[in-house]
C-alpha cells in the first residue's frame, strides 16, 4: 500500500493512512543505488482527486515502509498524468549545514555522531560496525555530504537507509548463493566494459596556468599490454595555486583515472520476453549489495559481483532493472575524483594546521667531548607524513673545535651527520633537515652534541629545534601565551532602613573617611535586625 502525507508528519506519525492511499499509481519505481541514489518516481492519472496531494515536500509512504519527500512534480496535459519525483528522506539531512565539526583519530559511529548536528540525534540514529580509526574535518557542508565524506575517507564502508536509521556497515547484503548463467545475444542482458576514463598520463595545471616541474604525471603499470603503444593524455585543471598541492592532487587522481569499469545491466521488461528468463529470475528479489554469482558459458569462469544499483516496480513488488559490478561513470566524472582528491589534500591541510612542534632547552649545556642529549622530541603522526626539522644552536666555544650533531629517529641514526667548525667565543649554527617517509605512529627524535676538544657551552632557550609536517598530532597554538585577569564586584542595594537586596544596580554614596586614634570611641548608628530599629552604639578601635 503506497500512502501519501502530510508535509509536517514527523518521525513516529506515519503508523495510519496520511492524507490518501494512492491505489491509482500507472508506475511506481524505487531507484536504489550502493552508496548513491535513493529515489522515488510515480506516475498518477491527472484527474484523480487525489492529485491534490503531491505538493512539494509532503511524504509518500511505500509498501516496505520507506518514506520519500516529493521535491518535484510535473502535469503532462498530452499523456493526462501528473509525474512526481522524490527523495529518500535520509537526503533531509542535506538542509542542515555543518560549519566546523572536527572528528579526529575515531570510529566511523563517532563521526557520523559529529555529523549529526543540533538535535538530529533526537531525530536520527547512526550506527556501524567499522572499528577503524581515521580523522575527517567537516567543515562548510551538510549532513548528507559529510556522510559519504566519512565512506571517502574510511574508504570501506556501504550505506544502509532505513528512514530515520542510518548505518555504515562493512557489508549491507549476503551472498545467499544466487547463480546467474549468462549466454551469447540474449535480449535485456548487456555487459558494458567501458574505457572511456581511462588515461596513462596526466598534464596537471593548477590556478594561473601552473604547471609541475616534471610536467606529467603517469599511472602505474602505463606501458604494459592493457594499453595502446601511445600515452593516452588528458590536460586536468586543479584548483591549487602551487606546485606541491597541484602534484598531491594529480597522483591521487592517477590512482583511480586508469581503471576500466565493467558492468551487467539486467533489464528484466526485455528479459522476460526470453526463454533464458528462468535463469536470472532470482534476481527478481535481491537487494542492493547483496553478492551474486555469474557463471559466463562462453568462457567457463565464475564471477562474484555486487548489486549495486536496483530499480524496483512497487505495485508488483518486483525488481525490474538490476545492475552488478561497478557503478557506471560518466565521461565527465573526472570532476568527481578530482573533488575527492581535492577534499582529502583539504583534510591533510586542515590537519596541518597545529602541525609544529617546537622545543628549546630550558637549562644551560655543555657539550664537551662526551655526547649528551641536547634535545629528546616526542612526536605522533596520524597518518604517513615528510618531516621538516630546523635545529638553531647559539653558544660559546672554548677554544677552536669541531661540534658533532648526531641525529637520531627512533634511536637510529639518521645518515645525515653535520659537523661545524666552531672559532673561539660566539657561534651561531642553523640546520634545516628533511626527514622523508616518516611512518604513522609515534616517534622519537633526539639530537646529540660533542666537540672533539674543549668545551661548547649553550645558554639556556639558545638550542631551537622545531619539526613541521603534515598529519602530526597535537602541536604549538598558534595563539601567543598571555595572562588573564579578572575583578568581582559586589554590590548592594538599599531601598530603605528595614531591608538589605543583592544583587541589584543603585546610586550609593560613601562617605569621606574620617582619622580616628587607638582606643577612641566613636558613636555610630546602625541596623538592629532583631528589634527593626536604628540604634546608636559606641565603637572602640582595639
Amino acid at each position: 500500500m503506497i500512502c501519501i502525507y502530510n508535509k509536517k508528519t514527523t518521525k513516529g506519525n506515519f503508523n495510519n493512512n496520511g492524507l490518501a492511499v494512492l491505489n491509482e499509481c500507472i508506475k511506481c519505481e524505487v531507484t536504489e543505488e550502493l552508496n548513491g541514489d535513493y529515489s522515488l518516481y510515480i506516475e498518477y492519472p491527472i484527474f484523480s482527486k487525489k492529485v491534490e496531494y503531491f505538493d512539494k515536500y509532503n511524504i509518500i509512504k511505500i509498501d516496505n515502509g520507506q518514506l520519500f519527500r516529493i521535491y518535484r512534480y510535473k502535469k503532462d496535459d498530452r499523456t493526462k498524468l501528473i509525474m512526481v519525483w522524490a527523495k529518500h528522506i535520509f537526503y533531509d539531512l542535506s538542509y542542515y549545514f555543518i560549519e566546523d565539526s572536527r572528528a579526529e583519530n575515531c570510529s566511523i559511529k563517532t563521526a557520523m555522531t559529529k555529523a549529526m548536528i543540533s538535535d538530529l540525534l533526537n531525530i536520527y540514529t547512526v550506527d556501524s560496525d567499522i572499528v577503524l580509526a581515521n580523522t575527517l574535518y567537516m567543515v562548510q557542508c551538510n549532513v548528507v555530504e559529510a556522510m559519504f565524506k566519512i565512506i571517502e575517507r574510511w574508504a570501506v564502508g556501504e550505506l544502509k537507509r532505513d528512514n530515520y536509521d542510518i548505518k555504515i556497515m562493512q557489508a549491507i547484503g549476503k551472498d545467499n548463493g544466487v547463480l546467474v548463467k549468462y549466454g551469447k545475444n540474449i535480449e535485456g542482458i548487456d555487459i558494458i566494459y567501458d574505457s572511456t576514463d581511462i588515461v596513462t598520463k596526466l598534464y596537471p595545471i593548477g590556478n594561473n596556468g601552473l604547471t609541475l616541474s616534471e610536467k606529467y604525471i603517469s599511472i602505474v603499470n602505463w606501458g604494459s599490454e592493457e594499453y595502446p603503444p601511445f600515452p593516452i593524455v588528458r590536460k586536468v585543471k586543479f584548483d591549487a595555486d602551487d606546485e606541491p598541492t597541484v602534484r598531491t592532487l594529480a597522483q591521487e587522481a592517477a590512482e583511480t583515472i586508469g581503471l576500466e569499469r565493467t558492468t551487467i545491466e539486467v533489464d528484466f521488461l526485455e528479459l522476460s520476453k526470453t526463454k533464458e528468463y528462468k535463469n536470472y529470475e532470482q534476481l527478481e528479489y535481491v537487494n542492493v549489495g547483496d553478492i551474486v554469482t555469474l557463471y559466463y558459458s562462453e568462457w567457463d569462469i565464475n564471477v562474484k559481483l555486487p548489486v549495486v544499483k536496483i530499480v524496483s516496480d512497487e505495485i508488483t513488488g518486483l525488481n525490474t532493472k538490476v545492475t552488478l559490478g561497478q557503478p557506471k561513470k560518466a565521461i565527465q566524472d573526472l570532476n568527481a575524483i578530482v573533488k575527492t582528491a581535492t577534499d582529502e589534500l583539504g583534510n591533510k591541510v586542515a590537519q596541518a594546521l597545529s602541525s609544529m612542534m617546537y622545543y628549546s632547552n630550558t637549562n644551560s649545556l655543555a657539550a664537551s667531548t662526551t655526547s649528551i642529549q641536547a634535545i629528546y622530541l616526542g612526536v605522533t603522526a596520524v597518518s604517513n607524513t615528510n618531516l621538516t626539522c630546523l635545529i638553531s644552536i647559539y653558544g660559546t666555544a672554548s677554544v677552536v673545535n669541531t661540534l658533532t650533531i648526531n641525529i637520531q629517529l627512533d634511536n637510529k641514526t639518521i645518515a645525515f651527520v653535520p659537523k661545524q667548525k666552531l672559532q673561539q667565543g660566539d657561534n651561531v649554527i642553523g640546520i634545516p633537515l628533511g626527514i622523508p617517509q616518516v611512518q604513522a605512529g609515534a616517534h622519537y627524535l633526539s639530537i646529540n652534541l660533542s666537540v672533539d676538544t674543549g668545551t661548547f657551552t649553550i645558554p639556556a632557550f639558545n638550542c631551537q629545534c622545531m619539526l613541521d609536517g603534515r598529519n602530526l598530532q597535537g602541536g604549538l597554538s598558534a595563539e601567543r601565551p598571555h595572562a588573564e585577569a579578572s575583578e568581582f564586584l559586589h554590590y548592594i542595594y538599599i531601598n530603605s532602613t528595614d531591608r538589605v537586596h543583592s544583587g541589584e544596580n543603585t546610586n550609593v554614596i560613601i562617605a569621606q573617611p574620617i582619622t580616628i586614634q587607638k582606643g577612641e570611641m566613636i558613636p555610630r548608628s546602625i541596623y538592629n535586625s532583631n528589634k527593626n530599629i536604628m540604634e546608636t552604639v559606641n565603637i572602640i578601635l582595639n
